[in-house]
């Protein structure tokens, strides 16, 4: 992908999972946790995600074989916390899609971290015409597995609104937050908040 270039560890799936693998070890030795980005992957795009929503058509096939390999080791490596990418993948935006989200990243590959959405990825819901509203962008991408909305204000905002009304059942807010407190407490920021 000639817009990621240099921000990504390589362009094959097998070496860049090597690389993923050693710099989380690395970072974990002195208690930084990394944040893997952009989950599923941008290498099959040729737009600047800061300028358009790219648009990747890539089959399961040549995502299990060239997108998710880096990922699924990750995981595997006990990776805390992955950001979701700023794309439209089949027709789904990765903000909203909760086959990648929930069913494979936490069903398949077990991730117990959290998901933290890219810059105004949830408002750029609404922007590229997936949903009609800020409160529902925000619905749309907690239900599919988003714990942390970066910048749109919808999960502080809409989603409290949203429970009252019945449309989201509370139990899918206290995991999301139970995911990024409990990757807190295993960095320590309880006891040592301001940890240099």
């Amino acid at each position: 992908n000639p817009i990621i270039g240099t921000r990504a560890f390589g362009s094959h799936a097998l070496q860049v999972k090597d690389h993923v693998c050693a710099f989380l070890n690395g970072m974990s030795t002195h208690h930084v946790m990394g944040c893997l980005k952009h989950f599923p992957g941008h290498g099959g795009v040729a737009e600047d995600s800061h300028e358009t929503l790219p648009v990747d058509g890539a089959s399961r096939d040549q995502m299990q074989a060239n997108y998710l390999p880096p990922f699924e080791s990750a995981v595997k490596a006990g990776v805390g916390t992955l950001m979701s990418a700023f794309l439209d993948l089949n027709g789904i935006p990765a903000t909203a899609n909760r086959r990648l989200l929930t069913d494979v990243l936490r069903g398949e590959w077990g991730f117990d971290g959290f998901v933290v959405s890219d810059s105004n990825s949830i408002g750029e819901l609404v922007a590229h015409g997936y949903v009609e509203d800020r409160k529902d962008a925000g619905k749309k991408a907690l239900l599919a597995g988003v714990d942390m909305d970066m910048v749109t204000e919808s999960f502080r905002f809409d989603i409290p609104e949203l429970v009252e009304a019945g449309e989201i059942p509370v139990a899918v807010v206290d995991e999301a937050v139970r995911r990024v407190l409990r990757v807190k407490f295993l960095l320590g920021l309880f006891n040592h908040p301001y940890r240099t």
